[in-house]
């Protein structure tokens, strides 16, 4: 959908007398909100990643015009922009905001749902990637600890700030 809405706005891509700085703040306020919807729910493993980092260079090269024939590498492209890979830090923070309200909310069941508590055995085999399983890898805290900060809402969100900001790091050291 978000892909759909950045070819109906040809337009304004194509339009010379608008800044690229501009272009920008559009996109990321149309595209990203429709392709973010939901984000808070998702457990995002290494293709779900890989998945969003393309989806977000496909919209940067669609602004620019710039057509996969031209055989450009991502990094030209973020560097003529001026811009950082953000989409998937915007997603890791609005779901990790989001994992600390729930779990300071009074809602049990909603905690348990969040904590991936099920009764009854699991099934043969890897356990799958679950969504505390993304909590616990981009905060790099263990369960105990990650559940006493959240109960602090500066520290948490503090503690937010620092992961996303260390998978920034981490993003732009891989790219």
């Amino acid at each position: 959908m978000a892909k759909k809405r950045m070819q109906d706005l040809v337009n304004i891509w194509k339009d010379k007398t608008i800044t690229l700085q501009l272009k920008i703040k559009i996109m990321k306020t149309l595209m990203w909100t429709v392709m973010t919807y939901g984000a808070e729910g998702w457990t995002i493993k290494k293709k779900q990643e890989k998945k969003i980092n393309s989806t977000e260079m496909w919209f940067y090269r669609r602004l620019l015009r710039i057509s996969w024939r031209e055989r450009r590498t991502d990094q030209s492209i973020l560097e003529e922009l001026n811009e950082e890979r953000k989409l998937l830090n915007y997603i890791k923070k609005r779901k990790l905001t989001f994992f600390g309200h729930t779990c300071r909310s009074k809602c049990t069941l909603m905690k348990n749902i969040m904590q991936g508590r099920m009764e009854g055995k699991r099934q043969r085999g890897r356990p799958r990637i679950n969504y505390f399983d993304n909590i616990k890898s981009w905060t790099q805290m263990t369960t105990r600890e990650i559940y006493d900060v959240i109960l602090e809402r500066d520290v948490w969100r503090q503690m937010v700030d620092e992961a996303v900001r260390a998978a920034n790091v981490l993003g732009n050291d891989a790219g």
